[in-house]
Parts: structure tokens; sequence; C-alpha cells
């Protein structure tokens, strides 16, 4: 079977570098092409567009993006004129995953969703439709998620989320010397969230530089070509000792004593390896307008965690209260006392855990 599959994040990038390996996994007759990121082409037969380091998060910048849209279309136009497809699985790929599927919709190609976008965050039942109008079968790796796809669409499916099969959890609570603490920062994957992030988290080591002399900080960094960006801003803070990391965010959140993270699936990583976390939220001014005023978005809780329990497991600072010296004194007092901070985690890997082997339920459910 020649299958395309498609993500546009560096999150589904890794989810679905994952899938293709569950997928070789049941048979070595599936052909596997690709359109994502570097994980992805990686485990992919035939690599056919990169999208993963083009995705924005703004509004404008999606209804900009008509270069990249092009390019993309362009790019299966291309692939099909020497390529078959039986199936196509699109992963997340938010702004872009209808104009995908209705490429392939008029091929009658049938498509399958794995991961998908945040609308079901909060209930936009006209956003969700468009996907469940295309999908013949649909994958969640949230409980809410399944239950919110469960009534509109009847193929839809639940086993759990990808994260406990990539990571081995982290029971223990972190051990440092209090003069010398290591602190992970993550700012997301793209320029556009390295500023609404990156000097915000460099503020607030710099003060906690003066508390902890020793502080060490390591900032994993998702692609090599982000390195000039990333080093423009840390050129400013030439007193402050920073390790540029090409390893994996897990280890590096292994051998940390706190993570300063952007929103998004890494908080998740973050509390299955059992490390105090905090948490920054932020969209670009006119796009929070938008969602805020316009488009009447509500959440109680932005990050995961405390959006999955409906609960404040961890400190979330979102929008104008992203402030460097209110985020260092919270830090400093998990550094102080961690374990106070992880007593609710197991209510989080709750709301994650369900079956074993979650990645051959899914690619068994997404070639049957």
């Amino acid at each position: 079977m020649n299958i395309l599959i498609i993500s546009g994040e560096i999150s589904g990038d890794l989810y679905a570098s994952y899938l293709v390996k569950a997928i070789k996994k049941t048979s070595s007759d599936h052909t596997i092409y690709a359109i994502g990121g570097p994980k992805l082409k990686a485990v992919s037969d035939t690599f056919i567009f990169e999208s993963a380091h083009h995705h924005g998060i703004s509004f404008s910048k999606q209804f900009f993006n008509f270069k990249l849209k092009q390019s993309l279309l362009r790019s299966l136009e291309n692939a099909l004129n020497h390529y078959t497809f039986d199936r196509v699985i699109i992963v997340d790929f938010q702004h872009f995953n209808t104009v995908i599927a209705s490429y392939f919709q008029s091929l009658s190609i049938p498509i399958y969703t794995f991961i998908t976008p945040n609308f079901w965050m909060w209930q936009s039942k006209k956003q969700a439709q468009k996907i469940c109008n295309y999908s013949e079968k649909i994958i969640c790796i949230f409980r809410p998620e399944y239950e919110f796809y469960n009534r509109l669409h009847p193929k839809t499916y639940y086993f759990g989320h990808p994260y406990t099969d990539i990571i081995n959890p982290i029971n223990s609570p972190p051990t440092f010397n209090p003069s010398n603490p290591t602190i992970t920062i993550l700012p997301g994957s793209r320029p556009q969230e390295f500023s609404l992030y990156l000097t915000a988290m460099l503020k607030t080591c710099t003060i906690l530089s003066k508390i902890y002399p020793g502080l060490s900080i390591i900032l994993p960094v998702s692609s090599k070509q982000y390195q000039p960006i990333i080093q423009s801003y840390l050129n400013r803070y030439p007193h402050l000792s920073v390790c540029l990391s090409m390893d994996s965010s897990q280890d590096a959140i292994r051998n940390s004593s706190l993570v300063i993270a952007a929103s998004g699936s890494a908080s998740l990583e973050v509390i299955l390896l059992n490390r105090p976390l905090i948490i920054l939220a932020a969209l670009p001014p006119v796009t929070y307008w938008i969602a805020k005023y316009i488009l009447r978005i509500r959440l109680s809780y932005i990050s995961l965690p405390n959006f999955l329990t409906n609960q404040y497991i961890i400190p979330e600072f979102v929008q104008s209260k992203i402030c460097p010296k209110t985020i260092s004194i919270h830090a400093h007092s998990m550094l102080k006392n961690p374990k106070k901070y992880l007593i609710n985690y197991f209510l989080v890997k709750k709301c994650l855990i369900y079956q074993k082997n979650v990645y051959s339920l899914v690619s068994n459910e997404l070639l049957n």
C-alpha cells in the first residue's frame, strides 16, 4: 500500500515519524511518502516537501502565507504525476488541513486524520465538522478531544497519548546542588515563538542568576537553521551560561531542576519526566485580539496539563501576565521545594495513559 503522511508542525513531525515506524513494523509491503519535517524525512521512503519549519501561529501569517500554500500544492501535484497513493494520513496541520483534504477529495483518495487541530478545546463544531466531512477515520490523542469528535463522527478512536509510548517516565523529583541549578528553557520551535517568549525567559534567568550564581541554562534547538536566530537573542545576555543543545529535549528536561516552556505539547514531556514546570502562553497582539473579541474563544486554562485536569496544576503566565520578575519568584519557590509542585502531576498522567502500545493500535486502525 502506498501511504502519504502529511504533518505541518514540529510536534506533528515527531508524532508522524513514530507512526511511520509503527506502520513499517506491521508489514514491509507499505511504501511511505511524506510531507513534514526532518524526523519524518528520516523514516519515510520518499520525502516530498518540507513543511514543518514554515508553519506559523498567527492568523495574519496564515492568511498571507500564499507562497507556502502554493508550493505545497505544486509539490502534491508533482508527486501525483509520479506516484499513486492509496490513502492519505493528515497529522494535525492546522490552517492547511482542509486545503490539503479538498485536493485529495477531488481525486477520491481516502483521507484519515491522526490528531486534530485544537478546535476541540473551545468546542468549535463548525471547524471540526470540516475535518469530519473529509475523514474516513479520526484518531484522537486526548480523551476530551475524543468525546468531542465522537459526537460528530461515527469512526472516532482513542488509545491514549503517543508520548506514553516514547517517553520513559520518571517518578522521582529532581536533585540539584542549591547553588548550581540547571534550568531548561523551551521557547517553541519557530522564530515567531522565539519573539514571543525567549526574551522573557532570558530576563527571568538573569534575575535567577543573581540568586543562584552557578545557574546553568539548557536551550534545546529544534533545527540547526534556527541557531543564528537564537544566538542573536543570547548575545544580549553574555553573562548567562547557556548551552545550546541539538540533542533531544527529553535529555535536557531529565537533567534539569526546572523547566520554563512555551505552551504546547512540550509541557506533557515535562510532566511525564517529573520536573517542575512553568508555562508561558502568548499570541501576537492582533491574533490574540481576534481570538478573544471576534472568535470569542474563552478557556479557563491555556496549558495542556491545567486544561486536561481543569485544575491549576502548574503555574501558567498568559499574554500580558508574562512578567520576568513574577516568573522568577515562582521559579525560585519551585527550586527550593520541587516536591510541592509535583504532587498533583499524577492527575495529568491519568489523562494521558489509557492503553499500552498506543502507536501499534493507531497504525492498525489507520491501515484497516
